[in-house]
């Protein structure tokens, strides 16, 4: 069987294995019995590191980098090493490929902290940094996909200018700006999955205003191809992230960012936008508003050969998928040829497994140790307003020293707590990252917590799976 191979625009899911040694397993099991291909994945920066970071002592690097302790290496070598016991055909993708200048900053932004997009630092240090992250992915000779994402370096002060200022930095910034007006002016029609036509035609205001927010931001995707393309001589994929924005992105925004980005010799297999989801939340707007949004990126996005992905896939809880409906609409609104990527809910079932066993056993020590250290940690964070401090998590802190005062100290759904109960898999004893290691540890020596990980980890799995209909896709895959 050819695994890990890449599934190009293929109707399918991806996983985070943020602890191969735990998840794995269980996902391979829904996998297989379900006849379905899948990316495996973590995301370059944050998630997942270089060797060089994982092995450096404590305070080297920011807490927030690599912070499931798990390389790139390491990712990729289990991954295909279970995909290849099970039979099963995967793709092994790095995710949210990214010229990072911090990935405290990006952590703060999707845990409710709204920091900024500034894009501040040193782009060819963060470049160099990416490279090194290609390099040991390549050096594996099983990675196939590659998730592009600059939205760092989006400028969103272009949005606040007026039609003349707009235009008049256009042509400082592109130099012939007059055709790049003349491509977005004249009308576009696409067609939707409902068989609905629409239109998309831009003032030469509005252009100018897109253009200039987008102008860096593309140039950083073209470099970030580039590195890809000096150390991978094989065919692999592309998406290009789009999600981590502010506001949802708008038909004239993804418009924009294919035909460029078509123009520059870059054609992704997927895009993803922002349609409106957050992180660790079920979608809580107007279902009919989000088949409408869906449905047109997703016939933009179809006229340039690519598929939509879905960023941000995990809900209020391991059990509320995106919400009810959201599936259905999903499904509707592209015509059942989507990815949906999930990573972050996987350690949290594992938690929640844990907080449910008996008190006082090993399992629930470990959880209550792992919780307390998680909160002393950020409470030394907010005293002493270090690298991870914002308003935002001054709040949640606050909020959650509330909750405990009242009796449970050890609240699984705490806001607080769910932001960021992943730092535990960071932090050291000794220079050991002694949860991580404990949590594997106990994995393996109790059997029956294992058998109970493991199947729900496949239920969790088969939800998604069914949910969106992945099953049996290994039927389209090309040859």
């Amino acid at each position: 069987m050819d695994t890990p191979r890449y599934l190009g625009p293929l109707h399918h899911p991806a996983f985070g294995v943020r602890i191969p040694e735990i998840f794995l397993e269980g996902i391979m099991r829904a996998l297989k019995s379900t006849g379905t291909a899948a990316g495996l994945m973590l995301s370059y920066h944050r998630e997942t590191a270089p060797e060089s970071v994982i092995n450096a002592p404590p305070g080297v690097f920011e807490i927030t980098r690599g912070h499931t302790g798990t390389s790139i290496r390491h990712y990729i070598s289990a991954s295909v090493e279970a995909a290849r016991r099970y039979r099963i055909v995967v793709e092994i993708e790095a995710d949210h490929l990214a010229a990072l200048t911090s990935s405290v900053e990006a952590v703060k932004r999707i845990s409710g902290a709204h920091a900024s997009y500034s894009g501040v630092g040193s782009l060819d240090e963060a470049l160099s940094y990416v490279e090194e992250e290609v390099k040991e992915a390549a050096s594996t000779g099983y990675i196939n996909f590659f998730t592009l994402d600059s939205c760092d370096y989006i400028d969103y002060g272009a949005e606040k200018l007026s039609d003349y200022e707009a235009l008049s930095l256009l042509e400082q910034v592109y130099g012939d700006s007059t055709s790049i007006l003349r491509r977005y002016t004249m009308p576009r029609r696409f067609i939707a999955e409902d068989g609905k036509f629409f239109e998309v035609k831009l003032r030469e205001g509005e252009v100018a205003r897109i253009a200039l927010k987008l102008h860096r931001a593309l140039g950083v995707l073209e470099k970030l191809h580039q590195i890809v393309r000096k150390h991978v001589d094989w065919q692999v994929g592309f998406e290009i992230a789009f999600d981590e924005t502010p506001h949802p992105t708008r038909p004239e925004e993804l418009l924009f960012l294919m035909e460029e980005l078509r123009l520059r010799g870059l054609q992704p297999h997927f895009v993803a936008p922002n349609v409106g989801f957050e992180k660790r939340a079920d979608y809580r707007g107007d279902l009919g508003e989000l088949r409408y949004r869906v449905a047109r990126l997703a016939a933009i996005a179809r006229s340039y050969g690519a598929l939509l992905s879905f960023h941000s896939g995990s809900g209020s809880s391991p059990w509320s998928g995106k919400g009810q409906g959201v599936y259905e609409v999903l499904l509707e609104a592209t015509g059942g040829r989507l990815k949906y990527k999930i990573s972050g809910v996987y350690y949290e079932l594992l938690l929640s497994i844990l907080s449910r066993q008996p008190l006082g056993s090993k399992a629930r020590r470990l959880y209550e140790e792992l919780y307390q250290s998680v909160i002393d940690f950020l409470r030394d964070q907010v005293r002493g307003r270090k690298e991870l401090y914002s308003d935002a998590l001054a709040r949640q802190l606050d909020e959650y020293e509330t909750l405990a005062s009242k009796g449970d100290a050890y609240l699984l759904h705490a806001e607080v707590f769910r932001h960021y109960s992943f730092i535990a898999l960071n932090l050291r004893v000794d220079g050991r990252r002694i949860f991580r290691e404990s949590l594997v540890e106990l994995y393996n020596e109790d059997e029956q917590l294992r058998k109970t990980i493991d199947r729900e980890v496949a239920e969790l799995t088969l939800r998604l799976v069914d949910g969106l209909k992945f099953s049996g896709n290994t039927a389209f895959l090309s040859c």
